[in-house]
């Protein structure tokens, strides 16, 4: 046993003396979401595969940006925002959902503009009051990207758990390294920019050293507030509800738990089916398994006590949770303090340069942080 301690110790002194591999790749982007692909996909275009790398903690492809749409609920609700994004790219379809959207109580459907009044709205909640816009987020890629979509990202990813990061003085005139990310496998990734796609708040933690962060952008960081949330994606093989709106469903008729809101498709005549997506906030005493499972099976009672042919009928699903699911609190006075840095963000919590931008969150927000690059 002795012996064995020995060449134990041994072997982790010779492993600890071991130096991290270095990987030098001008241009990184990072991020596990359409908006990252999207940004390596422009990148790629502008500086050619061997210059720019996809680092992701999950394999993405295709069919997992598809889920990624499908498990969202419509965050494009203001006609002037809409407006924005036409304006930069005239290409996107967009169009008003011409119906009402609706609260349930008293085992009846309600307009917000009616005498009744909801269950108290939580946080954020508020949002989705309002009609949406449809937007076809698959109108930000080519047919030429999306059609060659998954080789093109298998060649270009790398899928890494990021350890932490390192924030560095270049010392060389060719390989330019300002960040030096690190993963749990004993290598580092240096590059000159950093495009980051997931939130900035989560940047900020990945730096070990914060003295090293610039004021502005600290502050930026650290000021975003994250909303967790869980949603559910449903392929009903039945007309569940008539029209195309966001229903909100009490999630108690005796607790002020909050709402569960229904983005609902139209019904498709042709295939028999409709599809919505149901949106939950978690609230972070409700963040592990069981308490989460509990929270899903109530979900789908109380659609099924409200739309009876739900009960009644076979569906596919597919269920997204985030603890980064909404972004808010995004300071756009620092934005032009923060274009200067060789890091770049991109997604919901991305700093904009935008007329009255304080009113464009969360995919609205992520679309104009991609086209601004």
């Amino acid at each position: 046993m002795a012996g064995f301690g020995l060449r134990a110790l041994k072997k982790v002194q010779e492993d600890e003396s071991l130096k991290d591999t270095r990987h030098y790749i001008p241009y990184i982007v990072y991020g596990d979401n359409s908006f990252a692909v999207l940004t390596y996909l422009k990148l790629l275009e502008l500086h050619g595969a061997d210059k720019v790398k996809l680092i992701c903690e999950s394999p993405i492809d295709q069919q997992s940006i598809i889920s990624e749409w499908k498990c969202s609920i419509n965050s494009l609700r203001s006609s002037d925002v809409a407006e924005a994004l036409m304006h930069k790219k005239s290409k996107l379809e967009i169009l008003p959902n011409n119906t009402v959207n609706m609260f349930y109580k008293d085992a009846k459907f309600h307009k917000f503009t009616g005498r009744a009044k909801p269950h108290e709205l939580k946080e954020d909640e508020n949002y989705f009051i309002n009609s949406s816009f449809q937007l076809k987020q698959s109108g930000l890629f080519t047919d030429e990207q999306w059609n060659s979509l998954d080789e093109t990202l298998s060649a270009g990813q790398l899928n890494k758990y990021i350890s932490h990061i390192e924030i560095c003085e270049p010392d060389d005139l060719i390989e330019k390294s300002n960040f030096k990310i690190h993963t749990g496998e004993r290598e580092n990734f240096e590059c000159e920019l950093l495009y980051w796609c997931q939130s900035p708040k989560v940047f900020y933690k990945k730096v070990e050293d914060k003295e090293s962060i610039i004021d502005d952008l600290a502050k930026y960081c650290s000021t975003l507030e994250h909303r967790t949330g869980l949603v559910i994606h449903f392929d009903v093989d039945k007309k569940v509800y008539e029209n195309k709106a966001t229903v909100f469903l009490p999630q108690s008729a005796t607790h002020e738990w909050g709402h569960f809101l229904c983005d609902f498709s139209d019904f498709n005549e042709a295939t028999g089916r409709q599809e919505f997506s149901c949106l939950m906030f978690v609230n972070e005493d409700e963040v592990n398994e069981e308490e989460l499972a509990k929270k899903i099976r109530l979900m789908k009672r109380v659609i099924e006590r409200v739309f009876s042919d739900f009960s009644k009928s076979r569906y596919d699903e597919v269920i997204h949770y985030s603890q980064e699911l909404f972004i808010n609190k995004c300071d756009d006075s620092l934005v032009k303090s923060l274009k200067s840095l060789p890091i770049k963000f991109i997604g919901q919590g991305a700093p904009i340069d935008a007329e009255n931008s304080e009113n464009i969150n969360y995919i609205p927000r992520a679309i104009i942080s991609y086209l601004d690059l």
